[in-house]
């Protein structure tokens, strides 16, 4: 069961308890529309000239289907509160004639001008009989005439005021005729406020006193003038012989608009002195006080204006948009070439610092600066005090620095010397032999050990010149993405705003952003969803994807209903052109930890990240190796750092870490999903397999895991994806394993060949499966499998891990 709640359809039978709910909330997006009709009912011109309740009637009709009975009422209601009777009589006369009209004639139009049209007939319908049945007049038929063309001009103005009321926002740019329609209905609210005092206090004076202020302290003279003079002689027109205090609201914006300076006191404080002198020349000083008085109340509501609504205001009016906008792409433009040039410098900077962190290699023989200097040494501690010091470093000095040398060699390759192994002139010749070879021992361990932190820290060296080398190809990459442009889409989030309300869905704000490779974003703010809605599926996607011709899926969500709060915001984007599904299996060699990990995540720039690492062993020391490995790798991609720099990093950390062997296999895959062009990188890890219909590829790299040697040389493997390609990643434990078979890699890639299942998750699950029922159920090593499945089209990207 379905019913119509004020324009907005509401399923009573799939949310019964909402029926209450979706009434008061359809009541309060009504209600700007509501007090609008009330005032409108009240307003005249000359004292019996009403276009406006007819008008609205129908503006209200043809953009709120539903609501335009009870905004009818109020209108009726404003009318008799004015206090007569036959003219609300004459209203309703009105209202059944434009029905019938419609009923006659049998159409369902919904242009504008066809409906005012029909309005204004209606208008002469009701008029004519009263105008013929007394003797007529060119008076009376002039003002059946005027009603009925201000009627038919009203209708439509009013059409792009209820639009805007229904929706309203200050957060949008309203265009040129919207805004004038806005001012056109404010005004003729202005002329409804008539009548309505509290003491000698008169609201509409009040109103018409702040908006004066209001302007003044925007635009300064020539806004407070200009409203001034045109706010008072359009409500005055019901009075024409008021028109002649036009003139003192004029001089009071002009007076408060030279004051802007000194912010609200000023502007407020002007106004008043104006005004109290305009009244006391006027020959009005018996309403002085209420001036003032209305004056001071007219000046708290300025001061209780917030600096965003003015803000907001500011950027509603046709001629400060267009200076506005000038100015935001004048302020962005040059704001954009700077921080490019900020970027660009600190990218020189840091590519810089990188470079003076690299040093030469340490040697790891004995070099002969070094050698010459252990000589020396060796000579001063052993030689220096010996009797054939002379002979030895003297007269047969080329002898024994040769057969030094030879020593320091001989120490070098073997380690420790003993002194057996010294050269034969110097067993002959060397009264010292036994000291020579232990202080030689000393010194060389000494050297080594002094090699070794050096070794240490310049591996602690090259691991922040990488780092630093990763932070300058970022600013190079944000000093780029600074010179994308991007486009807004101002008729596309009009129209999807204008689709929502239609829809019964209230968005105060919608941004649709363009950027140069195609991709769109759209960010739509909007009311929380009641118990049972879901806008995001239901109403939003499908809208967007039919306003921008586009597939769109839900990029972020931060759901309020769920949080709790009043207002949520909605980011959707254009698909990706691949869509995936992915899957992973995997078991722990023994009932505890495994020693494997894996990831798969969406990075920036619409790429999928799978990455699985091999610890060395089992168990939590070899799940604490590859979880940090994986971690590492996924947040320094997230960051944008380069797949070279990001796998040197994770070698020189686990080279760092700890003075045991501690390494971890890397297997990574980059799936660009606007392409399929896909970058795999393998450190130490075991093959991956690719199947396409009935062929298996096989891909292979070789190498060691990371964190065994100081540097590793990174190679990447470049393939395309397409739909229906089916990628398997899958840690050594899975095939090293298998006993008594020759050819392991052939082994699954039969398996691939032979499986029948369509999901991904069901093809991890049958590989691991086969894997351990070859094995007896007997698992000597832990075992990861992850697939990715390219999908024939574009849908939602559902990612495990």
């Amino acid at each position: 069961m379905q019913t119509k709640t004020l324009g907005h359809v509401v399923n009573l039978d799939k949310h019964p308890v909402s029926k209450i709910s979706a009434l008061f909330q359809s009541m309060y997006r009504l209600t700007p529309t509501l007090l609008v009709a009330l005032f409108l009912g009240r307003a005249a011109l000359f004292g019996e000239l009403s276009p406006f309740p007819l008008a609205f009637f129908v503006a209200v009709r043809l953009v709120v289907p539903g609501a335009e009975w009870l905004t009818g009422a109020v209108l009726a209601l404003g009318v008799l509160l004015r206090g007569n009777s036959m003219q609300a009589v004459s209203y309703i006369a009105m209202v059944l004639a434009y029905i019938a009209l419609e009923k006659a004639i049998g159409f369902s139009s919904k242009e504008r001008l066809v409906r005012a049209g029909l309005a204004a007939i209606a208008v002469i319908a009701v008029r004519l009989p009263l105008f013929m049945w007394q003797p007529p007049t060119l008076f009376e038929g002039l003002v059946t005439l005027i009603e009925s063309g201000l009627t038919l001009i009203l209708a439509v103005v009013f059409v792009h005021a209820t639009n805007l009321l229904v929706t309203f926002s200050l957060d949008r740019r309203w265009k040129t005729e919207e805004m004038m329609a806005m001012a056109m209905t404010g005004a003729v609210v202005l002329v409804g406020l008539e009548g309505l005092t509290i003491g000698n206090v008169s609201a509409q004076g009040v109103a018409l006193k702040y908006l004066v202020l209001l302007s003044a302290y925007m635009g300064g003279t020539t806004w407070g003038a200009t409203m001034g003079v045109a706010a008072p002689f359009i409500v005055y027109l019901a009075h024409p012989l008021a028109l002649v205090h036009v003139g003192s609201f004029a001089f009071g914006g002009l007076v408060a608009g030279a004051l802007k300076d000194w912010r609200k006191a000023g502007v407020a404080t002007g106004f008043a002195i104006a005004m109290a002198l305009s009244a006391a020349n006027l020959g009005s000083r018996e309403y002085l006080g209420a001036i003032l008085l209305e004056c001071f109340i007219a000046g708290l509501m300025l001061f209780f204006t917030s600096r965003q609504s003015k803000s907001r205001l500011y950027r509603l009016l046709p001629m400060s948009v267009r200076a506005e906008a000038q100015l935001e792409h004048t302020y962005a433009s040059r704001l954009q070439t700077l921080a490019g040039k900020r970027m660009r410098d600190l990218c020189e900077v840091f590519a810089e610092l990188a470079e003076t962190f690299r040093d030469s290699a340490v040697p790891e023989n004995i070099p002969g600066q070094a050698a010459n200097k252990l000589m020396e040494r060796l000579a001063r501690e052993v030689c220096e005090d010996c009797s054939t010091n002379r002979v030895c470093w003297g007269k047969e000095f080329y002898h024994t620095y040769q057969n030094m040398l030879e020593l320091l060699a001989l120490s070098d390759v073997h380690g420790v010397c003993s002194v057996d192994m010294l050269p034969e002139y110097l067993r002959k010749r060397c009264a010292k032999s036994k000291e020579m070879v232990h202080c030689l021992n000393s010194l060389t361990e000494l050297y080594r050990q002094n090699m070794y932190w050096e070794k240490r820290a310049q591996e602690t060296r090259h691991l922040v010149a990488n780092q630093l080398q990763g932070v300058a190809k970022i600013m190079a990459s944000l000093s780029s993405e600074l010179n994308l442009e991007v486009q807004y889409l101002k008729e596309s989030e009009e129209r999807i705003q204008k689709e929502l309300a239609a829809r019964g869905v209230f968005s105060p704000s919608v941004e649709v952003v363009k950027s140069d490779n195609g991709r769109i974003e759209v960010t739509i703010t909007k009311h929380a969803c009641n118990p049972g809605e879901n806008h995001c599926a239901t109403v939003l996607t499908p809208l967007v994807t039919e306003v921008l011709g586009r597939q769109v899926s839900r990029d972020t969500r931060r759901c309020a209903a769920l949080q709790g709060k009043t207002k949520c915001s909605v980011c959707l984007s254009t698909a990706h052109v691949l869509a995936v599904d992915t899957g992973v299996a995997q078991v722990a060699c023994s009932e505890g930890v495994c020693g494997d990990s894996y990831k798969v995540s969406e990075l920036t720039g619409g790429k999928l990240a799978l990455m699985v690492s091999d610890g060395m062993g089992d168990g939590p020391l070899a799940n604490q190796e590859s979880r940090a490995t994986i971690t590492l790798l996924e947040q320094m991609m997230r960051a944008g750092f380069d797949k070279e720099i990001t796998v040197q990093t994770i070698n020189s950390v686990l080279a760092l870490r700890s003075q045991g062997e501690t390494f971890a296999t890397v297997d990574m895959a980059l799936v660009d999903l606007y392409s399929g062009a896909t970058e795999i990188v393998k450190i130490g890890a075991s093959s991956s397999y690719l199947k396409r219909g009935d062929r298996v590829e096989v891909i292979r790299a070789a190498g060691l895991p990371a964190g065994i040697l100081a540097s590793i040389e990174v190679e990447t493997r470049k393939l395309m994806l397409y739909p229906g390609d089916i990628l398997v990643m899958l840690s050594d434990g899975v095939i090293e394993g298998q006993q008594g078979i020759a050819d392991k890699e052939e082994w699954l890639a039969r398996i691939l060949r032979q499986a029948t299942v369509e999901k991904a998750q069901e093809l991890a699950d049958y590989i691991l499966n086969r894997a351990k029922n070859n094995l007896g159920g007997k698992i000597p090593d832990d075992m990861t499998v992850v697939v990715l499945k390219i999908l024939d089209k574009a849908v939602s990207i559902p990612l495990v891990g």
